[in-house]
């Protein structure tokens, strides 16, 4: 016993020791360089602050085209409670962000709902220049969104923000304590607008997009390449495209390495590195240059080259390789093998300061639309179509939660329709001044089934589906505090959350115990109350569902774990089984606390 005291007191010891390195740790990190603001808490409604958010379909906003693309969410609200929903149904399954904040310029409509009681600046109005706390204001309000946007990117994920001079910095400052400095690929400068604003001696004309992935750094592709280089066509164009003529295979701008200085036989023609055997000669007696003739290849990489096509002897004696636009040489271990991909051009931190990216083209793809444009600088088509096709996965699902007129949408099913991607977008948008109904969804409404432009012009619709919900609360008490009742009526709400986490979007049945929902591949079915009457109909219906698909989710209410209904779904395939609504609870306190 007397040695297992001492163990515990070493234990115990050990712990405290880490627990001091752990506080030193953290007081060091803290008084680093980086961003320090007063926080100023937010207030919200006192339902928000009290309860549970959850999200409602709006079934009359909903747009069905039967086409096999993407359908589409919209989320109606504020966005830091359909981002704590997003939290659950979404966690690390987002590919792309972007967001158009607002940018704290003292004139661009930007309120906070200041939690403290003040006189001088009250709850909810607008956030002039003069105010004392304008910058800690903005932070507070952006950190809280970022921090929790963050853990809904994929490891491959990638946010776009746009911002200007007003908060660049504080937002890279931010962005680096939540994404880390590390991951910080770019700040692109964008033409706003070619005429400009002057406030200043100098006209303002541009602002900036900020670009940050989530771990993996190689997810960019560039875009198409074009060089008028690339005329000449052979045999194999169809697979590797045309193709330019290199440099001639020999040259004297390299260090000379003898392995490189070998003669080549050709149609009963011998070719020597500079053309003459005389110097080749001398070179291998150690008569040479430390920069002097040799060829650019190995003979091994030319033994390659020549049997596959690669390797051109032109009539003046020379041989030059040739370089494809879709196709190159790789050497993999020990040996060649062709590579088959499209050449493509880095994008550029300078490619958006063209007027094609600007809020001028912007507000004229509005009006085209002929819609009211709300927005004085609204974002265009092409700048979102940019951001987006960069990241390499043409099934990338997409949020943008500053929707704003919906521009993001817009692109989304653009860029689809253009290279037969399969990317899904969700937008957020509170409704204030009814801007999400009738510019965000309006919007993006009349692009899926057609409509007029401003010229009286038919333009024919893209089809795609979508989704429209809005944020609500249930119960009684927040998360942390959540009770039975609360848990109980959280389970018999949380049918959207749910088949929204499973991108099973299509609701088919729903009774007073039970929802069942499709989607193109999987089913979701919630059985939502602690009375199970119902629970072997349920099944019956679970039974008849599950192999019309790949997959069916169940989930059913449970105290704690429902590893004991496991039994009664063994004899259905590809079932598996989760409990509600615990889960959604413990994602909401992680955000809470």
């Amino acid at each position: 016993m007397e040695k297992e005291g001492y163990e515990a007191q070493i234990k115990a010891l050990k712990e405290e020791i880490e627990l001091l390195k752990k506080k030193q740790t953290y007081e060091i990190k803290r008084q680093k360089y980086g961003l320090n603001w007063i926080d100023v808490p937010e207030a919200f409604e006192k339902d928000s602050e009290n309860k549970i958010p959850v999200l409602e379909e709006v079934k009359e906003k909903s747009i069905k085209n039967n086409d096999g693309k993407p359908t589409h969410i919209l989320i109606e609200g504020d966005n830091y409670h359909a981002l704590q929903c997003l939290n659950y149904t979404h966690k690390g399954k987002i590919d792309v962000i972007y967001i158009d904040p607002p940018y704290n310029t003292g004139s661009d409509g930007f309120r906070y709902k200041d939690a403290r009681f003040l006189d001088e600046y009250p709850d909810g109005t607008e956030i002039p220049k003069e105010h004392p706390l304008r910058h800690s204001v903005w932070i507070s309000y952006i950190q809280k969104r970022l921090k929790i946007a963050e853990k809904l990117l994929s490891q491959n994920g990638v946010i776009f923000i746009s911002i200007d001079d007003n908060e660049l910095c504080n937002l890279l400052l931010l962005c680096n304590s939540i994404f880390t400095e590390t991951n910080l690929m770019a700040i692109f400068p964008r033409l706003t607008t070619k005429s400009g604003k002057t406030p200043l001696s100098f006209m303002i004309s541009h602002d900036y997009v900020i670009c940050y992935t989530k771990q993996n750094k190689n997810i960019f592709i560039g875009d198409s390449y074009k060089d008028d280089s690339y005329k000449y066509s052979d045999e194999y164009v169809n697979e590797r495209g045309f193709y330019n003529l290199k440099q001639p295979l020999d040259c004297n701008s390299i260090s000379y390495s003898k392995s490189l200085d070998y003669p080549i036989e050709h149609d009963g023609k011998v070719y020597y590195p500079g053309g003459s055997k005389k110097l080749y000669e001398e070179r291998k007696t150690g008569k040479f240059q430390q920069k002097d003739y040799a060829w650019r290849w190995s003979k091994e990489l030319y033994e390659f080259g020549l049997k596959n096509g690669w390797i051109v002897f032109s009539k003046n004696g020379r041989i030059y390789t040739k370089g494809y636009l879709n196709a190159r040489i790789e050497k993999e271990g020990n040996e060649y093998k062709i590579i088959y991909e499209e050449k493509t051009r880095k994008k550029s931190t300078i490619d958006f300061i063209q007027n094609d990216y600007s809020n001028d083209i912007a507000k004229k793809q509005l009006l085209a639309l002929n819609l009211e444009s709300k927005f004085d600088f609204p974002k265009p088509i092409n700048l979102l179509s940019e951001l987006i096709k960069s990241h390499f996965d043409k099934s990338a699902t997409i949020l943008d939660f500053f929707a704003g007129s919906g521009t993001t949408l817009h692109a989304t099913m653009k860029l689809n329709e253009e290279d037969g991607g399969n990317r899904q977008c969700i937008l957020v948008q509170l409704n204030e001044n009814n801007i999400c109904e009738e510019v965000t969804y309006e919007r993006n409404r009349r692009v899926m089934q057609g409509y007029t432009n401003s010229k009286g012009e038919q333009i024919p619709g893209l089809g795609n589906s979508l989704k429209y919900y809005k944020t609500a609360f249930i119960g009684k008490n927040n998360c942390k505090n959540a009770n039975d009742d609360d848990r109980t009526e959280l389970a018999k709400k949380a049918g959207c959350l749910l088949s929204l986490g499973e991108n099973t979007l299509d609701e088919i049945c729903s009774t007073e115990y039970y929802q069942l929902f499709t989607g193109s591949k999987e089913a979701t079915a919630v059985y939502f109350t602690d009375d199970y009457e119902k629970f072997d109909e349920f099944k019956e219906k679970v039974a008849e569902l599950a192999p019309k698909f790949k997959k069916t989710f169940v989930y059913i209410f449970a105290w704690s774990s429902a590893d004991d209904f496991a039994y009664e779904f063994e004899d259905i395939p590809n079932i598996q089984i989760k409990a509600i609504p615990l889960p959604i609870l413990e994602i909401y306190k992680s955000i809470y606390n």
